[in-house]
């Protein structure tokens, strides 16, 4: 019963994280600020001194030669883009020719063509090399800041709108190709707002997540005692009357 309430609180957590998130990235941090109508399909209002502008005009596609010393990187669902190392090398399909590799650089913006509709869109945290199946892309100006719109990105396939992109792909599946990714509006606020959303949303996501991992220790530690506890029943260690 306790595990029970324990993975209900889980969840609620995770609910608070992304409203949190999503509150963030769509009105900003002022609640009092008047808000405008947008012409974007997924998302009603923005702040009134906000932007809209089809992605197109905000990144410039990336399509670098690879390195030697390039490692494979990737896009996990999770939003963290790193090297495959640094995570798990099990359950990937490695390609002995590296047909289309192309070069990424800590701090791309990365989305996972095939993965975006379940959140696979971040910012590389280091240099190394991806299949052609990712979209990579660097500002066209100052005034984008790319772990800003990668949280909007993120929002766009955890909220359901990309993979309604894609009514005919199968289930549990996207093709968020760039020629589709270049013409979605997506909102702009001043480029310091940008700043102070994503150090906002950092700042929330690290005490959320201190609380999901104390108890997620809980959950591990009562189900491994209820396992000893069934264990030594069964051996007869423990007597039941």
């Amino acid at each position: 019963m306790r595990n029970r309430e324990r993975e209900r609180e889980l969840r609620l957590l995770d609910e608070l994280k992304q409203a949190e998130i999503a509150n963030a990235v769509t009105r900003g941090l002022n609640p009092d600020v008047p808000m405008r109508k947008t012409n974007i399909p997924w998302l009603d209002e923005i702040p009134i001194h906000w932007e809209e502008k089809r992605a197109k005009y905000l990144f410039i596609k990336q399509n670098r030669p690879v390195r030697d010393e390039d490692e494979v990187i990737t896009c996990f669902r999770d939003g963290q883009v790193t090297l495959r190392k640094n995570r798990r090398t099990e359950g990937f399909t490695e390609s002995f020719k590296e047909i289309g590799y192309q070069g990424i650089r800590k701090g791309d913006l990365v989305v996972h063509q095939m993965d975006a509709f379940a959140g696979s869109s971040g910012v590389s945290d280091s240099d190394g090399k991806s299949t052609p199946v990712y979209i990579v892309c660097t500002p066209a100006y100052d005034n984008i800041y790319i772990p800003y719109f990668a949280l909007i990105f993120r929002r766009m396939g955890l909220n359901g709108f990309i993979q309604s992109l894609y009514r005919g792909i199968r289930e549990r599946s996207s093709n968020f190709s760039y020629d589709v990714f270049c013409n979605q509006l997506l909102p702009i606020p001043p480029v310091d707002e940008q700043k102070a959303i994503v150090e906002y949303i950092q700042q929330k996501n690290s005490v959320i997540d201190n609380m999901i991992a104390n108890l997620r220790a809980e959950i591990n530690f009562l189900t491994e005692y209820k396992q000893r506890l069934i264990a030594d029943v069964v051996t007869g260690q423990v007597k039941v009357d």
